[in-house]
């Protein structure tokens, strides 16, 4: 297979009714297997659906007892896990598709008008692509000798309008249908021209663009959930297009699952998803978007699927969290120094006051401590303060005192609880973990996470 159907992935369509059971054959050539994979795209994922057995050389049917949901499926190839694709679009009755193992763009399918139009349009790309690659050569060259680029620049531009045409016919031609939503996907918002400066253009232009990027996506079609671009179209809407702090993440979600809620399988998917991600609190900060999550949808009834146990969970973890969200004031706590004098955290004067949990036997804790240990030596003199919570309660609690000693931390306001007293408060189910507080003793920053680089240490 060349390059360029590498890079677009072949799909290979035809139907299979909602309504009723379809026979799908397959004739493979040079192909000595005899075993087919059939797959499906969901989300994120690719899930084995079923698995299909040769009749004879070369020669596989497929006929499910059972409808089979629209969207675009995979034939893998064994054992070496080749595969080409093809759609499902509740239309076709039957369906027969010629393929090459050896050359998997070298198909045929008869039985389906849409695979007909498809594969016009595959080979109308492929006589395109050389002529494109030789103007951006072209370009490149003109761009480098620091020539006019009017005449290259617009004979792609005039190549780019023949394919938006020929996208634009298949689509009038064939509406609702797999394949006008998969080429629709494809085709970006055109952004106009905007007055001011260069940066207020800029801007401009990413607004204008962030507005209009899922307008050629439609999120009630039944398919739309097994297609390979929709999970990629989102998470690259929260994650590039969307600054990448709490607040405005909470909105694109919520952005997000607006647009899906009347697709109930797809918004179904997407909270689950989307809940899962932020639950691992990987990146600092998103712990608010999990009970962002908990306190919008799941608590008020808007995710029936999940059990009561796991709801309660779900709510408890969200409590757990809710008092040291970044942005937050520090909930007041009393801990304790090894002569059982108490600290209180609001009686600690300072511009900024660091609080780290951790444990003796924590092995994260042993590498980061030596950091933590050099970041006060450097700011104490400028007024940080910095209160270590060995979490060690009950007969452990007496190991919290020589570690401090073995891990240099002297210099600290050292303190515990035996009977960890703070979890009434809020809840520390892991270590290290540090907050650093401002004057008012808001968080704002938190490290939680299981590998702390210095970083995170630095002014």
């Amino acid at each position: 297979m060349n390059s360029f159907f590498r890079s677009l992935i072949l799909i290979i369509f035809f139907a299979v009714s909602t309504q009723a059971q379809t026979k799908i054959t397959i004739e493979l050539k040079n192909y000595d297997n005899d075993t087919l994979i059939l797959g499906n795209y969901f989300g994120e994922k690719t899930l084995v659906k079923d698995t299909i057995l040769a009749k004879s050389k070369g020669r596989f049917v497929y006929q499910p007892k059972d409808t089979v949901a629209l969207g675009v499926y995979l034939v893998l190839l064994k054992p070496s896990n080749d595969f080409f694709q093809y759609l499902v679009n509740g239309i076709d009755k039957e369906v027969t598709v010629y393929a090459n193992a050896k050359v998997l763009d070298e198909v045929d399918v008869k039985g389906s008008p849409e695979n007909k139009a498809f594969y016009d349009y595959m080979k109308f790309l492929k006589t395109i692509r050389p002529e494109a690659d030789t103007l951006k050569a072209q370009l490149d060259r003109t761009k480098k000798a620091e020539l006019p680029t009017t005449k290259e620049e617009k004979a792609l531009e005039d190549l780019d309008k023949k394919v938006q045409k020929e996208q634009n016919d298949i689509i009038a031609k064939y509406p609702g249908s797999v394949l006008a939503l998969l080429l629709k996907a494809n085709i970006e918002p055109v952004i106009p021209e905007f007055e001011g400066s260069d940066e207020e253009k800029q801007r401009k232009r990413y607004f204008y663009y962030k507005s209009r990027y899922f307008d050629n996506i439609d999120f009630f079609h039944p398919a739309i959930l097994r297609t390979p671009f929709l999970y990629q179209k989102v998470n690259y809407y929260l994650t590039k297009l969307t600054p990448q702090s709490p607040d405005s993440i909470i909105i694109a979600v919520d952005y997000i699952l607006k647009k899906v809620e009347h697709n109930p399988e797809m918004y179904r998917y997407f909270l689950a998803d989307l809940l899962n991600k932020y639950a691992q609190l990987k990146i600092v900060g998103h712990d608010a978007l999990y009970v962002h999550l908990v306190d919008k949808y799941y608590t008020k009834g808007k995710a029936h699927w999940v059990d009561e146990e796991t709801l309660d969970k779900m709510k408890e973890n969200a409590n757990d969290l809710r008092p040291i969200l970044i942005g937050k004031k520090m909930p007041d706590f009393v801990t304790f120094k090894e002569d059982k004098s108490p600290v209180k955290l609001y009686n600690i004067q300072s511009p900024y006051t660091i609080l780290f949990f951790w444990a003796p036997d924590c092995g994260h804790c042993k590498k980061i401590t030596p950091n933590v240990v050099d970041f006060y030596k450097k700011y104490k003199d400028k007024g940080v303060k910095l209160i270590s919570i060995c979490t060690k309660s009950g007969d452990k609690y007496d190991t919290c005192w020589p570690a401090i000693k073995e891990k240099g931390m002297e210099d600290f306001i050292n303190t515990g609880d035996e009977f960890r007293r703070y979890d009434a408060i809020f809840k520390i189910k892991n270590t290290p973990k540090i907050f650093i507080l401002d004057k008012d003793k808001k968080s704002f920053l938190k490290i939680f996470l299981r590998k702390i680089s210095k970083k995170y240490l630095r002014k």
